[in-house]
């Protein structure tokens, strides 16, 4: 790529990022870890600030990733005043997941599908340092499963299958059971 083509490619990038941020939209399209909760607040608390009433759309496809990282975009979101309207775009699993179901209006496209599962660590270090952080994902857990059971309408059995497995819902069963308000085929 010659010099002007690599200018040409950064004031498109510059443009983009002008217009997603003009139109309040973030992307979590990445695993769900320090660097990415870091933008996604980041992202929040700016937007909150310039307009506390106007929505900011938070568009997921992911993964999931770390649940301490992700309580802290969960967090946020519940700290800001604006309104954050989570749209499920491709994927929302595990952690991912949880996010979505925190907007204060939940969108999913028709191909997106959503998923949840019950915590898990690679542990591996001296004993009591395992016993130890299982407790912790034990109320760690806990308190994921209070906010599904907040923020949806998830069965009993569903709820056992997310702690004994995975729960993977298509868009118009997320919609069912509450956890996204509608299905979207076209840009807010």
């Amino acid at each position: 790529m010659n010099e002007m083509d690599k200018k040409i490619d950064k004031m498109d990038e510059n443009f983009y990022v002008k217009v997603l941020n003009t139109r309040r939209y973030i992307y979590l399209f990445d695993d769900i870890n320090n660097f990415t909760a870091e933008i996604v607040c980041t992202k929040l608390r700016v937007m909150n600030f310039s307009n506390k009433s106007k929505p900011i759309y938070l568009e997921i496809n992911s993964g999931g990733g770390s649940v301490t990282d992700g309580f802290a975009i969960i967090d946020t979101i519940k700290m800001i005043k604006a309104p954050v309207y989570t749209i499920i775009n491709g994927v929302a699993a595990s952690m991912a997941g949880l996010i979505s179901i925190m907007g204060a209006k939940r969108f999913i496209t028709p191909n997106a599908t959503w998923m949840e599962h019950s915590t898990s660590d690679l542990v591996g270090d001296y004993l009591q340092h395992i016993k130890d952080r299982t407790t912790f994902l034990v109320r760690l857990e806990k308190r994921m499963n209070d906010l599904l059971k907040q923020h949806t309408q998830l069965t009993t059995h569903q709820m056992t299958q997310i702690k004994n497995g995975e729960l993977w819902l298509f868009a118009d069963e997320v919609i069912k059971y509450g956890i996204a308000d509608k299905i979207i085929d076209k840009n807010l």
